[in-house]
């Protein structure tokens, strides 16, 4: 502990020379990519993307891709280059988005990373995140164990064999994640088959390291462009109605075309085809070639196909939130231990009103860009949100009192809670991840009413019971009246 806390005070008073970075997050919808361009052109930068779904080629509206004409010809990286029968795994990414950085940095213009994926991004600015990353360091990549045919028919089956391999050979990192989160349970047992080591030891040692220094790769500012959640909610509602009207229906009807041919038939939570805006009418899609459908019918299925998908962009934007504020922002704290001195600070932007862009978002953007870029990380002067939005931002009471699972000691709390009463979508008893997790369950209105519902069909049944049973006491009581007679 004490060679920890000396490494710590000499990275504290010492500046390592890093080179800068921007990135950009914020909800689906909510500008970043126009913001993303009007930055790009002011500071000499180029943009690489984070988003899982715009590395796909085509579908350019349903993956959300800013219009090419619109892009002012900025370069765009690690964008619209892989099959759709492809599978895009982080390594992947982080061997491309890094060798992009190495190349915009070459030529002296400045990373802009706009998105997206939060595993992609956290791989991509922070060190020691090989959890949910992958190897950084080249001696790392260089003695990784090549997988056998066995161990890849494991990585790649069914999720509940992922999670009994991993529960087996490393009990305490099965416990951080939930059983049917394929990807990061998938990656923990990689990494095992790949370096030998178990993941709950490099995650212990990682926090330690975590304690002594900066984890942040380059000198990071780090922009959230944000917008009201009513006022997006109608936004958002608009794009999907706008993207319907731009090609997304020809797109979904190509796609259905390819997911059609395939045998099996890929699975919609992974790859392209868990894309928001797929499997959402896959009931319109299925009904195209069945006869007994009528056209009102089909209609109907379109017309609900649209619905649920604006529901679920609604429900993403909202996920976007909470990771910003609960994972991002505690990962990011945790340069405040160093002054922030690599930066890593967040700068929240209004973007609620478009008709204000200019005033909210560009000039105030730019102007912490220049500020950052001229003179460092600690030379930018404008507040990290503007003052109606103060508490959008995390502050230390909330760090104080936020129980996170990404912390050293943090391993004590990694423990399955699995609850009788309620199921999830494949009918299995719901689990949840945590003690702060299995309390906000129990104390949810799902859990209520699957308790109450539980309740009633208990009183049903002994009713049933009960009736059964005095059926048969009547109808013994008259067969004894009837051999009397």
């Amino acid at each position: 502990m004490i060679r920890t806390y000396l490494k710590y005070i000499k990275n504290l008073v010492m500046t390592e020379p890093k080179k800068n970075i921007i990135s950009i997050v914020g909800t689906t919808g909510v500008g970043k990519s126009q913001f993303s361009i009007d930055l790009a052109q002011a500071i000499n930068g180029e943009i690489i993307n984070a988003d899982s779904m715009q590395v796909y080629k085509k579908l350019d509206n349903i993956t959300n891709k800013h219009p090419i004409k619109e892009r002012a010809g900025i370069p765009h990286h690690v964008m619209d280059h892989v099959n759709w029968d492809e599978k895009y795994f982080i390594h992947r990414f982080s061997k491309e988005a890094n060798d992009a950085i190495k190349d915009i940095h070459s030529r002296g213009k400045i990373p802009i990373v706009i998105g997206g994926t939060h595993y992609y991004l956290q791989n991509l600015l922070f060190n020691n995140k090989t959890i949910e990353g992958a190897p950084s360091d080249k001696n790392e990549q260089a003695n990784e164990i090549q997988l056998t045919e066995e161990q890849v028919s494991i990585l790649d089956g069914p999720v509940d064999r992922i999670f009994e391999t991993l529960k087996t050979i490393d009990p305490v990192i099965s416990e951080k994640f939930h059983p049917q989160d394929r990807r990061k349970l998938r990656r923990a047992l990689e990494i095992f088959y790949r370096t030998g080591e178990k993941p709950s030891t490099i995650y212990h040692e990682q926090k330690i390291e975590e304690l002594e220094e900066s984890s942040l790769r380059y000198n990071t500012l780090l922009f959230w462009v944000f917008s009201d959640p009513e006022v997006l909610k109608d936004r958002l509602d608009k794009r999907v109605d706008t993207m319907m009207e731009s090609g997304a229906r020809s797109e979904i009807e190509e796609l259905y075309e390819v997911y059609e041919k395939q045998d099996p038939k890929p699975d919609c939570g992974s790859g392209i085809w868990q894309v928001i805006g797929f499997k959402e009418f896959l009931p319109w899609l299925d009904s195209k070639g069945d006869e007994s459908v009528n056209d009102k019918t089909r209609k109907l299925l379109f017309e609900n196909g649209i619905e649920r998908m604006k529901i679920r962009t609604r429900q993403y934007a909202k996920y976007q939130v909470k990771w910003i504020r609960k994972l991002l922002s505690v990962e990011l704290q945790k340069e405040a231990r160093f002054n922030f001195k690599y930066g890593g600070k967040l700068y929240l932007l209004d973007a609620t009103d478009l008709t204000k862009w200019q005033e909210n978002v560009g000039k105030i953007g730019m102007e912490i860009a220049r500020q950052f870029l001229a003179n460092g990380p600690s030379a930018v002067t404008i507040p990290q949100a503007p003052e109606h939005l103060q508490d959008i931002i995390p502050k230390e009471d909330f760090f104080s009192n936020f129980k996170s699972n990404k912390t050293l000691g943090s391993e004590s709390n990694w423990k399955h809670y699995e609850c009788s009463v309620c199921k999830d979508k494949d009918g299995k008893p719901l689990v949840a991840v945590g003690e702060a997790s299995w309390k906000i369950h129990i104390e949810s209105r799902r859990h209520s009413r699957s308790v109450s519902a539980g309740d009633k069909k208990r009183k049903h049944e002994e009713l049933i019971k009960q009736y059964s049973k005095r059926k048969e006491l009547s109808k013994t009581e008259k067969d004894d009246y009837t051999e009397s007679k």
